[in-house]
């Protein structure tokens, strides 16, 4: 992987190849949002550990969607792991409520155009505690094997190795996945780090074009984290590329953070990348019904008034997309539900996390057709 360089913003706007020091954007209420690269923080000492928080989005209905099935793949995936000796003999397999869209897929999915998954997970406290847990651990990396992307919020550790460990896990297939983690961010009593894991075999990334927004006046209570990603396999005119934010808005101040979202995306789309395609994908807090109403937003919501929650009550987590310029989207998205679909019970659930995982398709080629 690429290692992480500490730079400058000084020394990056005499380079010229990165404007992130030199640029100020327009934000409602963030006169000078900056981007700080990952790297420059220093460690900071966590607190003990703390539980996730409900929130003030719509409730839903448990099972509210029961569209489409998710593709095959990830169903089959998840039932041949569960056979044999392990752990998780005889616990299901998992399938996912699902939205699928009007929009027609774009191209057939193929060698020529293949296709990828993003998905985004709210670890619900992720630390040392339950990567003892084996059953846990199983579970969470049979989840991230079903996807080329996904970002993770809510990573609560003292230790700086714990996405190595749990990789370590991941990489127990015959799939190779590495990540990239942000700094601890967040009040002083509560930080956490977001992380993005990729499939290396189909997913590269710069990590020095890894950075999280700073946020002077404090006006997000995490800032997000902001990866550049391509897909590979592919000539480098025709992959897709992206940037994904990944977000947390925090419970108790979700609609102050809600209506940040529009001035969110300007700005990443100012960090000198001159890239188009945007995804913002976490924790929002929020029912569609509510990011809808967020003025001059212009994205669209992977899934629409889905529960994302164990307990079936709650829509707190999306993934979000240009509508004009994300043409790479398939129409394919949904909500894992594995408490149901793994027969677990409920406590047994919340032990691997309160949110249920969101994912959405993309074809891998840019624009969505071979060209």
């Amino acid at each position: 992987m690429f290692p992480i360089r500490k730079r400058t913003f000084a020394i990056t706007a005499l380079v010229g190849a990165l404007v992130y020091g030199s640029q100020h954007y327009t934000l409602t209420g963030w006169q000078h949002l900056r981007v700080k690269k990952v790297g420059d923080e220093k460690p900071t000492p966590e607190a003990v550990e703390i539980g996730w928080r409900s929130s003030n989005p719509v409730p839903l209905a448990p099972n509210t969607s029961t569209a489409d099935p998710v593709p095959q793949k990830l169903a089959n995936g998840l039932e041949k792991e569960g056979q044999g000796s392990s752990p998780w003999s005889g616990w299901g397999t998992l399938i996912s409520r699902t939205s699928t869209t009007e929009r027609p897929v774009s191209a057939t999915s193929s060698n020529n155009d293949p296709r990828i998954r993003i998905a985004t997970f709210n670890l619900h406290s992720f630390g040392e505690s339950k990567l003892q847990k084996l059953p846990v651990v199983e579970t969470l990396a049979r989840i991230v094997r079903q996807f080329d992307v996904i970002a993770l919020q809510h990573i609560h550790s003292r230790q700086t190795d714990i996405l190595p460990m749990l990789l370590d896990r991941i990489n127990m297939s015959d799939r190779r996945y590495d990540y990239c983690i942000g700094p601890r961010v967040g009040p002083e009593n509560a930080k956490q780090q977001f992380a993005f894991l990729f499939d290396t075999a189909r997913i590269e990334t710069d990590r020095d074009q890894l950075y999280t927004v700073e946020d002077p006046q404090n006006l997000m209570d995490y800032e997000p984290l902001v990866g550049w990603f391509r897909t590979k396999r592919l000539r480098a005119e025709e992959a897709f590329t992206f940037s994904l934010v990944n977000v947390r808005i925090d419970p108790a101040s979700t609609d102050r953070e809600r209506a940040l979202l529009s001035a969110l995306v300007r700005s990443v789309r100012q960090d000198g990348r001159a890239e188009d395609d945007v995804i913002l994908l976490g924790d929002f807090s929020s029912s569609s019904t509510q990011i809808q109403a967020v003025p001059g937003l212009g994205l669209h919501m992977a899934i629409d008034e889905i529960a994302t929650t164990v307990s079936g009550e709650w829509m707190l987590d999306n993934i979000l997309f240009p509508t004009r310029s994300t043409d790479e989207f398939t129409g394919r998205a949904g909500v894992i539900d594995f408490l149901r679909q793994l027969n677990l019970s409920y406590d047994q659930a919340m032990q691997v996390s309160s949110h249920l995982p969101v994912w959405a398709e993309f074809s891998a080629v840019e624009g969505g057709v071979a060209r």
